[in-house]
């Protein structure tokens, strides 16, 4: 083998390689599987950054490379506290609020620090402080802006119902829509553009857990409710989302302190288009005060402890419901705009094969089982619906494109007046030939 080739086939080898460390997991859906563990036992929390994770308790900050499945320590955060906001939002980690101790003292106070750390340079930096000082409460990244929500300003009896939303160009704070029921330690999670802060512990309402899915909209400033998690936990779960990249759009709500002292395993997926619940699988351990984040459509819960004293460094590996029947469709375009009667209906499978059926504007569905043509379609708007069917035979809708045919006539309404011309000029032709003869 002469240099050149070897070379081609080493790099061949190694783009190869890169390829496939870099697609995401082939686990079963619905499944947990164990990764490396965290370095240290801790509660914490952590926020997803240029496809890595990063966890950050007190003096702790580690990030995760889900891709080759190892730790690496970084700077911790300038000022030691907990109970905090943790949100990612331009690939910068904010923690914001919480509580701080006095090491000469012992004190705890309330506070509103908001400083930011830059994966990139691996250096922090102050920001401009939130407004209402508080602890416990959930903070999310929608649009380059981030909202920190509810939390407690002092002890028990101090939730608010505060909205505050932080714009790091301008390194400005505003108030916005209060929540309609203030909730310490709850989970909370972004899905298309909307705001998710799901159970919690409302102290103004009895019982304390009632399991609220409240939804806020920042681009109308309003909240909206959806249907209650049908077996919410005292406080402390944690929320993720799965966002149809991999995975149908799911909310997964799991762990949290079930009685005092005891945590549990309790797994739920929550569906936003139907507003409907399903149960999914149990952690393998109970668990509260862990870190909950996806990354690729894939969950992490990272640390935690066992009600108030085993702690974990267990890193535990979510495949959800689903994962990698999601096709990749590139025709047509949702939106698209075509001028033939034939539109063709194209994807790619990115990770396995799956059981798929589609429908044209709500008709019968059709097994879908390699590229095809949507044929003699009319002008106007269409829509296909792409579904999944799981090996249970039940059966969820993937993707809903809608795309608009202009100027097109069917096929077949031009076909059959040309065919019939020909027939007749054939016909003209035989018979005057005859005539002449």
């Amino acid at each position: 083998m002469n240099k050149t080739v070897a070379l081609a086939l080493t790099l061949f080898i190694l783009t190869f390689l890169s390829i496939v460390s870099a697609q995401p997991t082939n686990a079963s859906e619905n499944s947990w599987t164990t990764k490396t563990n965290m370095p240290v036992a801790s509660t914490c929390e952590a926020a997803v950054a240029n496809g890595k994770i990063y966890v950050i308790m007190d003096n702790i900050n580690y990030e995760y490379d889900p891709a080759s499945d190892t730790w690496a320590a970084k700077e911790p955060m300038p000022t030691p506290r907990f109970s905090f906001a943790l949100a990612s939002c331009q690939n910068k980690i904010h923690v914001i609020g919480g509580v701080t101790s006095d090491p000469s003292t012992g004190v705890s106070t309330k506070c509103g620090l908001n400083e930011v750390y830059n994966p990139e340079t691996g250096t922090w930096e102050t920001k401009e402080p939130m407004p209402t000082a508080r602890s416990q409460m959930r903070a999310e990244a929608v649009n380059g802006k981030i909202y920190v929500i509810s939390g407690r300003t002092g002890e028990m009896g101090s939730t608010v119902k505060t909205t505050e939303v932080y714009d790091p160009a301008s390194d400005t704070w505003e108030t916005k829509a209060e929540i309609p029921y203030p909730v310490t330690s709850g989970g909370s999670t972004v899905l298309d553009n909307k705001i998710y802060v799901i159970g919690g512990q409302d102290e103004y309402h009895d019982p304390m857990n009632p399991g609220f899915v409240q939804i806020y909209d920042p681009a109308v400033d309003a909240w909206s409710q959806g249907a209650p998690h049908p077996n919410p936990a005292w406080l402390g779960e944690e929320a993720a989302a799965t966002t149809d990249l991999y995975a149908p759009k799911r909310i997964y709500v799991m762990g949290g302190i079930e009685t005092i002292g005891t945590a549990t395993s309790n797994c739920y997926a929550y569906d936003p288009e139907l507003d409907e619940w399903t149960v999914a699988a149990s952690m393998p351990s109970p668990r509260s005060g862990f870190a909950l984040v996806t990354v690729d459509d894939v969950l992490y819960a990272i640390g935690g402890f066992n009600g108030w004293t085993t702690g974990y460094s267990d890193n535990l590996q979510y495949t959800p419901f689903g994962y990698g029947t999601i096709p990749l469709i590139s025709s047509p375009a949702n939106h698209g705009n075509y001028t033939s009667s034939n539109v063709p209906l194209t994807f790619e499978l990115r990770v396995q094969g799956a059981s798929l059926s589609y429908s044209l504007d709500e008709g019968e569905k059709v097994p879908l089982l390699g590229n095809t043509t949507l044929s003699d379609l009319d002008s106007g708007e269409h829509t296909v619906t792409i579904y999944a069917t799981d090996e249970q035979g039940n059966t969820s809708t993937l993707h809903s494109i809608t795309f608009q045919v202009d100027n097109a006539f069917p096929t077949t309404l031009i076909i059959a007046p040309i065919t019939a011309a020909t027939v007749v000029s054939v016909s003209l032709f035989v018979y005057f030939k005859k005539r002449n003869h």
